[in-house]
Parts: C-alpha cells; structure tokens; sequence
C-alpha cells in the first residue's frame, strides 16, 4: 500500500502539540496544509480543505476514525477513487519533547500511479503543516515558561 510519512520532532510536550492539532480555528495562523470545521470525534465528518502546494485546494470529507487525546487523530478520505488513511501521531520523547508524525496510506486502483506523480508535493505540503505545527508548539511552550 502507498504510503507518505513525515516527521518533526517538537520541543514542546505532546499535551501542548494536541492542543495545537486540536485547535482548528487557529490554523489560519500557521497551517498552509489544511483548514478544518467540524468535531474531531470518532465517526464524525469533517469539512477540510486540502491545499498541496503547486495543486488547486480541494474540499475533501474524511470520517474520524480515532481520537486518542495526546497520541493520535485518524480520519478516512476518498477522493477522485483513492481511498486515504491519514494518521497525526504524537509520540513522547525522553527529552519532553514530540515526534510529530504525519502518515498517509493510500488504496485503490489509481493510488500507485497518482501518489508517483504527486508525492514529492504531498510530501512538501506534510513538512510545510509540520514545521508550522512546531513553530505554533514552540510559541505556546515559549509564552508558558515566561
């Protein structure tokens, strides 16, 4: 199965990464990936709309698969035939800090083919969301110990 993965390492705790996640009417502020309405609750919908660099902003409506509050937030999407599992994983480092991760696997007839065409924009717009999501982490981290 086609997969992208990309991951940041936060020097912020997880608690405070998850807030930052959690927090879509912020994400104006620092996301350039997506912008999100809606409850990040199992089964839900929500309206997103995915802009991948160099690609026209596309509304997609994934399901929220899981919610486990400081470690992960899972959602399914379909678009144009593929299906989509997105994963936002937060894993605690010895440090304090987190591992940020984004992963995606996609499936369907046309993933192969579609993810080699876009995978490096796919993969730019994940690192873009997640340097935006550390700088945000950061500030909030920075503005507490002040």
């Amino acid at each position: 199965m086609p997969e992208v993965s990309v991951s940041v390492e936060v020097p912020a705790a997880p608690e405070t990464v998850w807030s930052v996640l959690t927090d879509t009417e912020a994400y104006p502020q620092w996301n350039t990936l997506l912008s999100v309405r809606g409850e990040f609750a199992v089964g839900e919908t929500v309206a997103v709309r995915l802009s991948i660099p160099g690609l026209p902003t596309v509304p997609i409506s994934p399901e929220i698969t899981a919610v486990e509050p400081g470690r992960a937030l899972r959602w399914r999407s379909r678009l144009f035939g593929i299906e989509a599992d997105h994963a936002f994983l937060l894993e605690p480092l010895e440090d304090g800090g987190t591992r940020f991760v984004q992963t995606e696997q996609f499936s369907g007839a046309m993933a192969g083919p579609v993810l080699a065409r876009f995978e490096r924009r796919i993969r730019r717009g994940f690192e873009q969301m997640n340097v935006g999501l550390c700088r945000r982490a950061t500030e909030l981290t920075d503005d507490a110990t002040r």
